[in-house]
């Protein structure tokens, strides 16, 4: 699969598919452009859930409680119980964590190169699939929930999720109204990729999938044997969109009210404690695309093949809060690359009644 840039600033730092090359694919219509991700909307109706409110009385949506794949749009879970268990003082972000324990849950190409990204950038040498070079160096905590809203990077994700347990993800989402959202590991999810034989048979009940792919990702933690057979496995794995996707369909689902009604809580100040840190989090990757006369933008995407999601907010002086939940399904690997011109139809939307009609018009 292609993979996406992943930048700190300027464009949304999201979830990138498998550190595989692939070809990518024309799309029509042209979505390199906002008026190109509106008439896709309206081409593509059935594959779009969407839930939309700009805070200042204007509301729509489409397939708002249909399930689809969330790709990393989850994490917004994952970052918001890190936040709650640093405000009630059960984390410290100043602790220093051994980044081999980090590495040891990335399974080599999981997330299209974002934890390599996430140690270059935290100045920690390592090798080109991202596994550092000394597993005895040092980083703050508080990078980990920035690496994994920044680039994506699943390592941080299950990390953080084995530090904190289910329970306290499943708590901090339903503070924000999201219940009971499905935080499977994700290494366990490529190790299945991997490894099929660790995986249940196709349309095997969700829950047994989740216990299979969390029990090969606690393996791969904590035998370094198993890690090298899983590195042996790379060249076999499927390398296409399409031969990924009878994995990636079995992929962890929500809908866009549910994103949304997160996303909704942490941008207008209602989500307590922990929500001022999130929001921190969350408002960075976006800091230079800020609409004119607001004060912040707040977002998690995610890809997986032919899947992309966001959750995006706006957040204006005054306590006026604008939020976006999206989740399509069709999506090309080219759309994917054209994510920018998505988000910015999005910022329009929030910001001026007109494009939110035009929105609206698109979504039918």
């Amino acid at each position: 699969m292609l993979t996406r840039r992943h930048l700190l600033t300027g464009v949304a730092a999201g979830s990138a598919v498998l550190l595989l090359p692939g070809t990518a694919n024309a799309a029509a219509p042209d979505t390199s452009t906002e008026q190109g991700w509106l008439d896709w909307i309206a081409a593509h109706r059935r594959d779009v859930s969407v839930l939309i409110d700009d805070g200042a009385g204007r509301r729509a949506a489409r397939n708002a409680d249909v399930q689809r794949l969330l790709a990393s749009s989850v994490k917004v879970v994952h970052l918001s119980a890190y936040a709650v268990a640093v405000a009630e003082g059960r984390l410290d972000p100043k602790e220093q964590i051994r980044v081999g324990d980090w590495d040891a849950h990335h399974p080599f190409v999981s997330d299209g190169r974002a934890h390599f990204h996430a140690l270059t950038w935290l100045g920690v040498p390592c090798d080109d699939y991202g596994i550092a070079k000394d597993p005895e160096q040092r980083v703050p905590l508080a990078r980990l929930p920035e690496a994994m809203i920044f680039f994506s990077d699943n390592a941080a994700t299950d990390y953080l999720r084995t530090r904190l347990g289910d329970p306290a993800l499943q708590l901090a989402a339903a503070r924000g109204g999201w219940v009971r959202p499905d935080t499977r590991s994700l290494g366990g999810e490529v190790l299945m990729l991997m490894m099929p034989e660790y995986a249940p048979p196709p349309g095997s009940p969700v829950a047994v999938r989740r216990a299979l792919g969390d029990a090969v990702a606690r393996r791969f933690v904590a035998d370094p044997a198993f890690r090298t057979e899983a590195f042996a496995r790379i060249p076999t794995m499927p390398r296409t969109p399409d031969a990924q996707w009878p994995w990636v369909k079995g992929h962890a689902r929500g809908t866009a009210s549910e994103l949304f009604s997160l996303h909704r809580g942490l941008a207008s100040g209602r989500y307590r404690p922990g929500g001022a840190l999130a929001r921190e989090i969350l408002a960075r990757p976006l800091s230079g695309r800020v609409p004119p006369g607001a004060s912040e933008v707040l977002i998690k995407d995610g890809a997986l093949p032919r899947t992309l999601t966001i959750g995006l907010s706006v957040r204006w002086p005054g306590g006026r809060s604008g939020t976006a939940a999206v989740l399509l399904h069709g999506v090309t690997d080219q759309d994917t690359q054209n994510e920018l011109p998505l988000i910015d139809a999005l910022l329009a939307a929030l910001s001026d009644p007109a494009r939110f009609a035009a929105l609206e018009r698109a979504l039918g």
